[in-house]
């Protein structure tokens, strides 16, 4: 259950685009995101803002705006960050919906210009736009953090070439620069609360199977970037990405159209200037998971997976072996090697460096299993910071 305080005198007219913030402990962010709402220079729209009964005291700052455009809700238990804002995207009444995070901003002119591109072209499943990428205090970020200032910073693409981008580098578009019809939410469903760092990512995909999209290139949005976003990164954090990846790449090339797969990438397919029957593309989907996707383990994964649920079909098991030369017994020599039971035997005889204190002598199967993951996760670190921006 959540309470829900709406200025009663509301007008009645559905406004054009609701503007959706979940707020999770962030009151001294949170008047900054709500201001740079308040403030652009497009006025049709309702601000739906959603506290997820946060510890501090980012209700009494909410509570404290009085603009008849805002509707809030205190929620009663932690929806946590994906569930909260699928509570705030179900409220939402108008015909395109905005995401802002509550430690984040807009300027000034951001509504206006993407609800302009979305009028003009009702083909498009949703508008973003670049970002300046900020500290706490607002300044660009730099040092370490400096080497993200252009990952959102990109070029217009074909549906299929956006994801062939997604799945050879990465997420490289910036939530909160989100303009979205809510039809596109209607037709593919929410975002997936069972994925905590991942779930944008998650839901880009989706959207270029579906949808072409624009990208405003200009920087339209200040994104906080102080260490404590969720997707910093963390042990935890990676160990989630490798998890969620597995499922994201173990569905990003279902309920893809045949053109769109083959617009972003026959480039990299192993048979070339023959016809693509459907098993060949079941095949070309396999390799270029066991090969290219840009965080190898868990594209591997999901290939291991992907191959047992299709080697009973026949002609995809033939056209394996005699078209692309690789059978059954290929397969068991990879999982042989490789895959998730592959680290786990790893992991149990992975040798531990002697210690000196009682503190880490660990010579227990878990301490062998703890070790070699800390191994993976600073070898893996570099590419998962890729899918972190």
């Amino acid at each position: 259950m959540s309470h829900e305080k709406v200025d009663t005198a509301l007008n009645a007219d559905v406004p054009l685009v609701s503007v959706v913030v979940p707020s999770y402990n962030h009151a001294k962010h949170i008047s900054k995101a709500i201001d740079s709402v308040l403030g652009q220079s497009f006025s049709n729209f309702e601000l739906l803002i959603s506290d997820d009964h946060s510890p501090d005291n980012s209700w009494e700052v909410i509570s404290s705006f009085t603009d008849r455009r805002i509707r809030t809700f205190r929620q009663e238990r932690n929806l946590g960050p994906v569930g909260n804002l699928v509570f705030l995207i179900r409220q939402a009444r108008g015909k395109y919906i905005a995401l802002l995070n509550s430690d984040d901003a807009w300027y000034p002119s951001k509504l206006g210009k993407q609800v302009v591109i979305l009028d003009a072209q009702p083909e498009l499943g949703a508008c973003f736009t670049w970002a300046d990428l900020v500290d706490g205090s607002g300044r660009e970020i730099s040092g370490p953090e400096a080497i993200w200032n252009d990952v959102f910073r990109q070029a217009n693409r074909t549906q299929g070439e956006w994801l062939k981008h997604f799945f050879l580098k990465g997420n490289c578009i910036c939530h909160p620069s989100m303009l979205a019809r809510k039809e596109v939410f209607e037709t593919l469903g929410y975002y997936n609360p069972g994925l905590r760092q991942l779930p944008d990512f998650d839901m880009w995909i989706r959207l270029v199977k579906h949808f072409p999209i624009h990208v405003i290139q200009e920087n339209l949005v200040a994104h906080l970037r102080d260490g404590n976003n969720t997707s910093a990164v963390s042990p935890e954090n990676s160990a989630r990405n490798l998890t969620e990846l597995v499922e994201i790449f173990g569905s990003f090339f279902e309920s893809l159209s045949d053109e769109v797969f083959i617009d972003g990438f026959s480039e990299y397919f192993r048979l070339k200037d023959v016809s693509m029957t459907s098993s060949r593309l079941e095949a070309e989907k396999f390799f270029l998971l066991l090969d290219s996707a840009f965080v190898q383990p868990s594209g591997k994964a999901a290939a291991l997976s992907l191959f047992i649920k299709r080697c009973a079909d026949p002609d995809f098991e033939r056209v394996l072996r005699d078209e692309y030369m690789f059978s059954v017994f290929d397969f068991y020599r990879i999982t042989g090697q490789t895959g998730f039971g592959h680290f786990l035997m790893a992991a149990h005889s992975a040798s531990i460096p002697a210690v000196t204190s009682l503190e880490g002598a660990s010579t227990s199967s878990q301490g062998h299993v703890v070790y070699f993951l800390k191994r993976v996760v600073r070898r893996l670190r570099r590419a998962l910071q890729r899918i972190n921006a």
